[in-house]
């Protein structure tokens, strides 16, 4: 019944919004990066409500540059290969409209993406073989990447993570994110991680329980956001939208509700600048200038937005300020 109803949705989206072809920003070059960041995307129609959402506001924004994917990409019955029908319900024909089709989506891996084909995990697999779209961007486990350039240094730089790695590949994992952001004339503007599991959450991984799964291996990359001045960390795993800013460590937002069930937020503390157990997507927008992070609802509404000055020299979680509108 499900896959009747994906199957008449997709049929209707596609009759009623005919492909337009766009030529993509050369991000590279820009002095402004907009991109959108969602993770557990799940299988449900509400994958669809958001990809929707998606679509509707970067049509309002003009020119968003690529969606990043924070793990938990496909939740299959049946192990994902590199034909599975998941790739075009799940990824190709949810994503998918006038802005969404030319935009690169950079993904990392979750706990639910462990497939392999020959040994080689299969999401890694369909970037490097450049298979359907050509969208799906994943070369490695982990990977690092620069958007925009301003005075020659790099806007955004952002390291793509894999958090489900064993503690010894969890450490070569910190050294990376050390070693992409050095102190120096040629450093990026903006520091940005992502990773599938939250460092810190208000929500179901609040519970201790729960939280003891990753709170040893969350230290190994904390220690190393904190070393490396990182400004901001995106997360997925709990199933709702939050943003945590608390003492010396990077601005926290998590958005695991791309689409799989939520989860209820279950704590409650002054670090927790917003919290919301429903579906959506969040949008950052970066200039030379300043940094902004917002939250959107499937309509897509505005429900908070947050700031960044690059000329606040004080720590992240003092630097950021909410942005009435």
């Amino acid at each position: 019944m499900m896959a009747f109803v994906l199957a008449a949705a997709a049929g209707l989206y596609f009759y009623t919004h005919p492909s337009i072809p766009r030529v993509p920003p050369d991000i590279a070059a820009a002095d402004n990066i907009t991109f959108y960041a969602l993770g557990d995307q799940g299988s449900s129609i509400n994958q669809w409500w958001v990809a929707r959402a998606m679509e509707k506001q970067a049509e309002k924004d003009g020119d968003p540059d690529f969606v990043a994917l924070l793990g938990d990409n496909f939740y299959n019955v049946k192990p994902l290969t590199l034909d599975s029908a998941s790739w075009k319900w799940n990824f190709e024909y949810v994503y998918s409209g006038k802005y969404l089709n030319s935009m690169p989506f950079y993904a990392i891996l979750g706990n639910h993406d462990p497939e392999s084909v020959d040994g080689k995990n299969v999401e890694i697999e369909y970037a490097r073989r450049h298979l359907g779209s050509g969208r799906w961007r994943m070369p490695a486990d982990y990977y690092a990447m620069d958007f925009g350039n301003v005075g020659g240094r790099p806007l955004i730089r952002m390291v793509f993570l894999n958090t489900n790695l064993s503690m010894d590949d969890l450490k070569k994992e910190a050294d990376f994110i050390r070693d992409n952001f050095p102190n120096d004339d040629h450093s990026p503007i903006w520091k940005i991680v992502a990773g599938h599991h939250p460092m810190h959450s208000y929500g179901k991984y609040k519970h201790p329980e729960e939280a003891a799964e990753f709170s040893e291996r969350a230290g190994i990359i904390a220690a190393a956001l904190m070393d490396a001045h990182v400004d901001l960390y995106l997360s997925g795993h709990d199933h709702n939208q939050q943003l945590i800013a608390r003492g010396n460590e990077p601005v926290y937002v998590i958005n695991g509700a791309g689409g799989a069930e939520t989860y209820e937020m279950r704590g409650k503390s002054p670090d927790l600048k917003f919290a919301r157990s429903d579906y959506g997507f969040a949008r950052v927008y970066a200039d030379a200038k300043s940094l902004e992070v917002n939250f959107f609802d499937t309509q897509p509404h505005l429900l908070s937005s947050f700031v960044l000055l690059r000329a606040c020299v004080d720590r992240p979680s003092a630097c950021l300020k909410a942005v009435r509108r």
